[in-house]
């Protein structure tokens, strides 16, 4: 295991980060071992850590949740897989603030809030309520800061978000984490990223700020979503985008900043589909 502090502390001086050569591994062969090998190291090694430290008050800690988070990291590049983040710096010195991202496979649900800790003093994800029932998974999530949503019910999860990531923001000055895309989608679909984290910032008074993650490497499995295929030749990126001030007057033109950073950057990376 690399040292978790030490990346943590370049990272948030940074907001960079590139797989040097050397901690590359041989590269693999797309496959069924090679996907069952990430899911059983890396996911199943990552979420079953975390449950049993979240078994007992106080064990997982913001260091436990960046570890668990990483790990995925470094099994990724254990395949031969470059990871890449850019941009973060954007979030340096920002105080609270809403991040929206689009949402493609378990990968950037479970890995990335904890980087947001190198910004953030606190993070609280919008998740659907379903995940806090898998086994270990939802242990490991229960012990965040969450604000769960059964999506049956729009008009209710909508106040719900609102409502509790308003007083989250007020109460611990820190960042709301959510995927107005709803689903995990392989493509982003421009018309399918509602205004939700958009309306929660002009609610709480907090700029929003656009993240495009590129997660293709785990794809979305047949029997559960969770633990899908790898395709070893997709990098796994993160780039973060514009700090966005948000004011009624300006809601529509932010929302529309959002998805044009996200569509843009992943075009630019050209392994995802955008659908404008």
């Amino acid at each position: 295991m690399r040292d978790v502090t030490d990346f943590m502390r370049r990272f948030s001086e940074t907001g960079e980060y590139r797989t040097p050569p050397e901690a590359l591994g041989r590269p693999r062969r797309n496959g069924i071992l090679t996907s069952l090998a990430y899911n059983v190291r890396a996911l199943g090694g990552s979420m079953a850590r975390g449950g049993w430290l979240a078994r007992k008050p106080g064990r997982f800690t913001d260091a436990r949740w960046q570890e668990c988070g990483l790990h995925l990291f470094w099994e990724t590049e254990r395949m031969g897989t470059e990871v890449i983040l850019e941009g973060f710096s954007a979030l340096k010195g920002i105080g609270p603030a809403v991040i929206v991202s689009n949402h493609m496979s378990l990968y950037e649900t479970f890995a990335f809030p904890p980087l947001l800790l190198g910004f953030f003093d606190d993070v609280a994800i919008v998740l659907k309520e379903s995940l806090l029932r898998v086994p270990f998974l939802g242990r490991t999530f229960g012990t965040r800061k969450n604000i769960p949503v059964g999506r049956s019910d729009p008009r209710a999860d909508l106040k719900l978000v609102l409502e509790r990531g308003e007083a989250f923001i007020r109460d611990q000055h820190a960042a709301v984490m959510l995927y107005p895309q709803g689903t995990r989608q392989p493509y982003f679909d421009c018309h399918h990223f509602n205004t939700l984290g958009v309306k929660l910032a002009q609610n709480a008074g907090v700029p929003v700020v656009p993240v495009a993650g590129q997660t293709a490497f785990l794809g979305v499995g047949k029997w559960t979503k969770d633990f899908g295929p790898v395709d070893v030749t997709c990098p796994v990126r993160f780039a973060c985008g514009p700090v966005i001030p948000v004011t009624r007057a300006t809601a529509k033109a932010a929302q529309a900043q959002c998805v044009e950073f996200i569509a843009s950057t992943l075009e630019k990376w050209g392994k995802v589909e955008v659908r404008r």
